[in-house]
């Protein structure tokens, strides 16, 4: 059973709409044009600096703060003034002067004649007890007598006695509170101590914050330099794969394609099987 064509041939022709090849063949040629006239891409390629330098303002800065940092780091300015103070136990000249005068006061014992303000004030309250008791006796015809003495040695002894004793309370209070102002004083110290290590290292903290930024601005400069170096080595590859993408765009649009494929069997479309009995039964004519 034959009957009919069993082979058909299909061709498809892709090529790009007849309108639009000159457009395509236009791009090919400048593509090829550009590529020419910089095969390599070096000229592309952009060899300035993209790195911005200190401005005015802040190189003026750092050197400011460069020579402050060196006058006030190895013993000069303030950074013998700290170390002073770290070597007298945390404190300045005149906070030590205090410290050895509440430090006496603290370990001080008790003298009466210690004090010369004070024997100065007993004097002039014993004088005046004496003129007291002079005044009363000889207004009443006894200055002199066993009872003016009496009385006289009791007056002044009692006042002597009472402002020593006073005397001596107050001395307790000072010493108690210098002994609580030495504890303070010592804490005192501790923090000072700190503070002046702090202030020591100040100014080569300074310093290696200048270091630092001009370190940053030395990794951008050599960031940029490697852009450059890689954007040169790199430049030719882009231009070839510039000009192979539009080669190969264009070259997608065209070419043709023919494709065969079994026709059908009159005999199996008179059955009513068509194209799909030809699958099922192909096989069999």
């Amino acid at each position: 059973m034959s009957g009919g064509s069993k082979q058909q041939t299909t061709t498809t022709n892709n090529a790009p709409w007849k309108a639009a090849q000159p457009a395509l063949q236009l791009g090919l040629n400048q593509a090829q044009k550009l590529f020419n006239q910089d095969p390599t891409g070096q000229k592309s390629v952009y060899t300035g600096s993209t790195v911005v330098p200190w401005s005015q303002q802040t190189k003026q800065a750092m050197g400011g703060m460069e020579n402050i940092a060196f006058g006030n780091a190895g013993g000069r300015g303030t950074s013998g003034e700290y170390r002073d103070i770290i070597n007298q136990g945390g404190f300045n000249d005149a906070q030590k002067a205090a410290l050895n005068n509440t430090q006496a006061t603290a370990n001080s014992n008790f003298d009466i004649n210690a004090n010369p303000a004070f024997q100065q004030v007993l004097q002039q309250a014993q004088s005046a007890a004496r003129d007291s008791v002079n005044l009363s006796a000889g207004g009443a015809g006894r200055y002199g007598s066993g009872v003016h003495q009496g009385n006289l040695a009791s007056e002044v002894g009692d006042l002597t006695s009472r402002m020593v004793g006073s005397e001596y309370q107050n001395w307790q209070n000072r010493r108690d509170a210098a002994n609580s102002n030495l504890f303070n004083m010592g804490q005192q110290g501790i923090g000072n101590l700190g503070t002046a290590y702090q202030g020591l290292r100040q100014p080569a903290q300074d310093l290696m914050q200048i270091g630092a930024m001009n370190e940053d601005l030395a990794t951008r400069q050599m960031n940029d330099k490697l852009r450059i170096f890689n954007d040169k080595n790199n430049a030719g590859w882009n231009q070839l794969g510039r000009l192979n993408a539009i080669a190969s765009g264009a070259g997608a649009l065209g070419g043709s394609q023919t494709q065969s494929q079994p026709g059908q069997n009159p005999f199996l479309t008179a059955l009513g099987y068509g194209t799909t009995g030809l699958g099922l039964l192909g096989g069999l004519f």
